[in-house]
């Protein structure tokens, strides 16, 4: 009976291929991860910045129309100066605010607040038609989701 003394070629190239495999498994599943995690930080970002303009509107409930269907803000007002400013200032003021940071936290992120007793229709186009004072306020929020390349929006309906 003869000895063997090592492995042949052949077992040696086998275990290279299935250690690869399975190497090559791991990185698709570390990159699959991080992406998950991306999507899960921009979606609570998102929330953050909803129930921030929503808290904004509840301080300054007497100007809650002028923070209506307004697509982007400038600041009208320094309202951070010993001075103040008017409800009115003040809430051009948060919506200049608020818009800054969508663009610095979300990609291609971008909002509005309205009025409405839907949620939006199959689209995801705002419903801002029912402006009615009985309606919820509405935040909608779209980014651009890097996972999947797709925009992603939030809806966030709070009553004031």
């Amino acid at each position: 009976m003869q000895r063997q003394l090592g492995f042949s070629l052949i077992e040696v190239m086998i275990a290279l291929v299935i250690l690869t495999i399975g190497i090559l498994g791991m990185a698709k599943l570390q990159v699959t991860g991080i992406q998950q995690n991306q999507s899960a930080y921009m979606r609570s970002q998102a929330n953050l910045l909803a129930y921030d303009i929503i808290d904004r509107m509840r301080v300054n409930r007497d100007a809650i129309d002028s923070y209506l269907q307004v697509s982007s803000g400038t600041a009208e007002a320094d309202c951070l100066a010993s001075t103040g400013c008017s409800e009115t200032e003040m809430a051009a003021h948060d919506l200049s605010e608020w818009f800054a940071t969508i663009t610095r936290e979300l990609p291609s992120g971008s909002g509005i607040v309205c009025r409405s007793d839907k949620a939006g229709d199959a689209n995801g186009a705002p419903d801002c038609e029912g402006n009615s004072t009985d309606n919820p306020i509405v935040v909608y929020l779209w980014w651009d989701d890097d996972r999947d390349g797709s925009v992603t929006q939030l809806t966030v309906s709070a009553e004031l």
